[in-house]
């Protein structure tokens, strides 16, 4: 799993405004394994999400499994602590955050039979802030 940068030049970013007719460029269709999970909208993913996703699917699948993630946490987002007075610079980083653009494929898993793959897949869907389909290798 790909996690936050451990160098950052620019410690705070200003957010990114995602529009609704940006489509992805990069990883449209299944390459490694079975299955697939693509956005159908744009949003944004925390590193808590992704991290709870991983757990599901350990959880579910034990180690019989191949998961490959196809995004990683770019942007920090900082967060000022409550009842504190404007002013005095730009806050601390809270969380890392991932930016989805529709049509990518956010992750990928194979080697186990379609059935469970399936069953993991929707109970994956649930957890995700974005709505998403499953998509099945071409050959």
């Amino acid at each position: 799993m790909k996690e936050f940068p451990k160098t950052f030049k620019y410690g705070r970013v200003f957010r990114v405004k995602l529009k609704k007719d940006n489509k992805a460029k990069n990883f449209l269709n299944v390459f490694f394994f079975q299955y697939g999970l693509k956005v159908l909208e744009n949003g944004k993913l925390t590193f808590k999400q992704l991290i709870s996703i991983n757990r599901l699917l350990k959880k579910l699948f034990k180690k019989n499994i191949f998961i490959k993630y196809n995004i990683s946490m770019i942007n920090p987002v900082t967060k000022k602590p409550l009842e504190t007075r404007m002013g005095k610079g730009k806050a601390e980083r809270s969380y890392w955050e991932c930016s989805l653009i529709k049509g990518c494929i956010i992750l990928e898993l194979g080697n186990i039979n379609d059935y469970k793959l399936k069953y993991g897949l929707k109970l994956v869907k649930e957890k995700l802030p974005v709505l998403t389909k499953i998509v099945k290798l071409i050959y």
